[in-house]
């Protein structure tokens, strides 16, 4: 064990001497979500101020029906009215990007609804510009709200005549139960990313980056077997994955309490974040980062350079992770088929824990399958360390 500690530490050393591996397995995962977020709320909200400001032009058929309805809507700032004679030419300036959008009023629009009946017009819009459509909706649906004042007020009639019955929901889920169903899967998805990634830079040194410096056969001919060697790197690469996804979470629960949401919110958060939750994913993550690491090793001591590694192991990333998508899914739940495929459980365990409605028969199943994952991985990367043609290829 001394051995296999003093191979561990000896790794450890490597690893952090390496500024550019201490920035990207600490600072990136740490400052990437408070960065994302900070970005996305102010391009939402540059954007959203942006097209709010920006001046629609909106072409009509000039007829005696539509001028009421277009006095009106006119005195709306960053609207812009253009008539129009020609229906085909009003269509053409719209697909030419000559003028936003277009309105085709029926030539018995003012008869009917000062009639009482339905009004009808068309709207002419491109739908790779939608929201230019949405704001023009927002108008028209002002326009209805006038017209049915109205109609109301001369029959005298109060809003509850258009709504005989009204329904009163009663939510009796609680904040924590949706947050854990829609964003349930997004806990466990970034560990594993992280995770993953975390895993694959040591992975990749401590074998092929080796193999390239020619230190690996210097460290075969100190006093240690391969399995203790084997072992000691194994710690190393499993660590430095676990910190990068701890790491990840840190900075995720930085940029969560950057948000300007209500306490009610922040509670539900905080409270799915707890500690059992966090320890009962790590409990799951440990076997899962030994089998992402047995997966790597055999891949990186089979190659012969950092690069060639690299190119394999970093479309594997896809592979791996892509079943964490599993969670993002209705109606994907732990049971006991899922529970024995990997990463899949590691989701729904995590999402079931989160929604308090956890089987833990079921999530002992799942640590167990993947103790054996694990364990049938690191014995595949045992058995390929212990090839010479392999290590000197």
């Amino acid at each position: 064990m001394k051995k296999i500690l003093i191979i561990a530490k000896k790794e450890f050393l490597d690893m952090f001497r390496d500024r550019r591996t201490m920035i990207r397995m600490i600072l990136i995962p740490l400052l990437i979500f408070p960065l994302i977020m900070n970005v996305v709320t102010r391009i939402q909200s540059s954007v959203s101020e942006k097209q709010a400001a920006e001046k629609l032009t909106v072409g009509f058929i000039q007829s005696q029906e539509s001028i009421p309805a277009i006095k009106r809507m006119s005195q709306e700032p960053n609207f812009e009215f253009t008539s129009y004679t020609d229906t085909t030419q009003l269509r053409k300036d719209v697909v030419a990007k000559k003028i936003n959008l277009g309105l085709i009023f029926s030539p018995t629009y003012l008869t009917d609804y000062t009639s009482g009946k339905t009004a009808q017009y068309s709207v002419i819009f491109r739908g790779a510009d939608f929201e230019e459509y949405e704001r023009l909706q927002k108008l028209l649906q002002r326009e209805d709200s006038l017209i049915v004042d109205s109609r109301m007020q001369e029959l005298g009639k109060s809003y509850s005549f258009l709504a005989p019955t009204k329904a009163n929901e009663i939510n009796v889920s609680s904040i924590k139960e949706i947050l854990a169903k829609y964003a349930g899967g997004m806990l466990p998805y970034i560990f594993m990313a992280f995770l993953f990634m975390g895993c694959m830079l040591p992975a990749i040194d401590l074998f092929a980056g080796e193999k390239e410096r020619g230190t690996i056969e210097t460290l075969l001919t100190s006093p240690v077997n391969r399995a203790q060697i084997l072992i000691g790197k194994l710690i190393v690469v499993t660590s430095i994955g676990l910190m990068s996804a701890t790491i990840a979470l840190i900075g995720l629960f930085i940029s969560l309490n950057m948000l300007q949401a209500d306490s009610e919110m922040m509670t539900a958060i905080n409270s799915i974040l707890s500690p059992t939750l966090i320890a009962t994913l790590y409990i799951l993550l440990i076997p899962l980062a030994f089998f992402f690491a047995g997966v790597m090793i055999p891949i990186s001591v089979y190659s012969r350079s950092f690069k060639e590694a690299q190119s394999i192991l970093t479309p594997l990333n896809i592979i791996m992770v892509l079943p964490a998508m599993a969670g993002f899914f209705p109606g994907v739940e732990l049971d006991y088929f899922t529970a024995f495929i990997p990463i899949v459980n590691v989701v729904l365990a995590t999402k079931a824990i989160m929604a308090g409605n956890a089987d833990f028969v079921l999530i002992a199943i799942t640590f167990i399958s993947l103790i054996v994952l694990a364990t049938i991985s690191i014995w595949i990367a045992f058995r390929q360390f212990g090839k010479e043609s392999t290590i000197l290829r």
